[in-house]
């Protein structure tokens, strides 16, 4: 008996620990021709989010590889337009999930699909936020019960590893100075410089969004400009999805561009690779070697920018 209980209490143990993952959401569920990348497409629009886009990055990963683990997998990018403007009016880096990423994958294989997202408190850490933040609480509801609309009789995933302790800043910032009276002319420019620099680095631009627009119909007029760039960088996803297929809920990085009135100052954020490393607990060298260099390279890109 005392054996039994030896052999046990690691086990239980370890699944508690493995249940304490508090960053990522993920839903799994049998596939049916009912449940597809479309279904749950439709599903978060007829819960009221906004779909930039809903990208089948398997096709992309045999042409440019040559091959895939997966038979399915979608990074899609949404936004949710109330909660999105009640963060961006108040905390003007929440940008950088304006739009988030929902994955959807199903493995070679496997007859199950998942969907996932990144979770309130892995949000609220990489925007140095409280962890019981309101507005991002009431949107991980949604999200969870969207999620669960879409894929009838879904469970909740419960991964086999626990994430790592960030060690290093959640957000790269990077500022230039801007004349009020010129920023038009200078936003381009910049915004050109960047554009340019995605493809030659192995980036794509994945959505472009001009969110001002939508603060001002909401009646916020805090900003002169304030876009949001989605960037991803194939190598890198395909690397470290082989090793942890959530990671799509980091997939394409949301960078943001603004200026506020009244202020000389360009500013730009984006969340950093290593949010990557530490929530989905990466050791595998190839995977952290191509997030090293994929967060060199827009680092590198963003200072030209000043020059």
């Amino acid at each position: 008996m005392k054996r039994l209980i030896g052999i046990l209490l690691p086990i239980f143990l370890a699944t508690q620990l493995w249940a304490d993952n508090k960053e990522i959401i993920m839903f799994g569920v049998r596939k049916t021709p009912k449940v597809t990348t479309k279904s749950i497409e439709e599903a978060f629009t007829l819960a009221g989010y906004k779909v930039e886009g809903n990208r089948d990055m398997n096709g992309p990963f045999k042409k440019q590889f040559g091959d895939t683990v997966f038979r399915i997998y979608n990074l899609m990018t949404v936004y949710y337009p109330d909660a999105t403007k009640a963060l961006v009016r108040r905390h003007e880096e929440a940008g950088v999930f304006a739009p988030f990423s929902v994955v959807i994958y199903q493995k070679k294989g496997d007859d199950t699909i998942y969907a996932g997202v990144l979770s309130a408190f892995a949000k609220a850490k990489i925007m140095g936020l409280p962890f019981d933040h309101k507005v991002l609480q009431a949107l991980e509801e949604r999200n969870v019960a969207t999620l669960l609309k879409a894929m009838p009789g879904a469970k909740k995933v419960v991964f086999d590893y626990t994430p790592k302790p960030l060690t290093k800043e959640p957000l790269t910032r990077f500022s230039l100075e801007s004349d009020p009276e010129e920023w038009e002319d200078f936003k381009e420019e910049v915004e050109m410089i960047i554009e340019d620099g995605l493809k030659p680095i192995g980036f794509v631009m994945a959505n472009f969004l001009d969110y001002n627009y939508f603060l001002k119909e909401a009646g916020i007029d805090t900003y002169l400009f304030y876009d949001t760039y989605s960037l991803c960088k194939l190598k890198v996803i395909y690397t470290v999805s082989k090793i942890r297929p959530e990671a799509g809920v980091f997939a394409p990085c949301t960078m943001a561009i603004y200026q506020k009135k009244g202020e000389d100052r360009m500013k730009m954020v984006y969340p950093n690779v290593y949010n990557w490393m530490a929530t989905l607990a990466l050791e595998d060298e190839q995977s952290l070697k191509e997030l090293e260099k994929a967060q060199a390279d827009i680092l590198e890109l963003l200072e030209q920018t000043a020059e």
